[in-house]
């Protein structure tokens, strides 16, 4: 329970209450979604025709599915209206400064500190895309399987594909948090 408490401390110095109950909630559906993601049948679920006739597992798949589009469309329109497109992507604005900086501080061994468009900035803006983007593949498979496209089969191809973007997301976004945490638990700023 300390962990947890530690944990919710941590995100709490940059992240209100209503940021980090988003931020745990997609964290959760997430992992729910890699747990589920070998339940789906991907033999039925990828043809066309087969409406709400789906098994268990997919289901299992579909519905936190569909619950994590809309919270995760709820997160990204609060994150981009808190800090801007630039502080995600600050190099769509021809802008590199920060994460030059940021590279800099890495090179001499050190962490850099969170800053609108450095490092960790540009990450969380890849992971909101990717985030977005598997999710709207996944939205554009169901749609196109309730319709009884021939591109369904297509759609969860990409969608799959997607799914590696939020996997690397993940293990590189959580691990340095992970680093950040532990060398905050170690400093006694809790």
């Amino acid at each position: 329970m300390r962990l947890v408490k530690d944990i919710w401390n941590y995100f709490g110095q940059s992240q209100s209450v209503s940021t980090r109950l988003l931020h745990f909630s997609v964290i959760l559906l997430v992992a729910g979604q890699f747990l589920t993601s070998e339940l789906v049948d991907l033999k039925h679920a990828s043809h066309a025709g087969q409406s709400i006739a789906f098994s268990f597992g997919t289901w299992a798949h579909i519905l936190p599915g569909l619950l994590l589009a809309v919270i995760a469309m709820i997160f990204v329109v609060s994150e981009l209206s808190r800090h801007g497109l630039k502080y995600f992507f600050p190099y769509l604005f021809g802008d590199l400064a920060q994460v030059k900086t940021d590279l800099q501080t890495l090179v001499a061994r050190n962490l850099p500190e969170v800053a609108p468009g450095g490092l960790a900035a540009v990450v969380q803006g890849l992971g909101l895309l990717a985030l977005g983007l598997t999710l709207i593949s996944g939205l554009t498979w169901f749609y196109l399987v309730q319709s009884g496209s021939g591109l369904a089969h297509a759609a969860i191809e990409v969608h799959e594909a997607l799914t590696g973007l939020v996997v690397a997301y993940l293990i590189g976004h959580g691990g340095m948090g992970a680093v950040h945490f532990f060398l905050w638990l170690r400093s006694g700023a809790r």
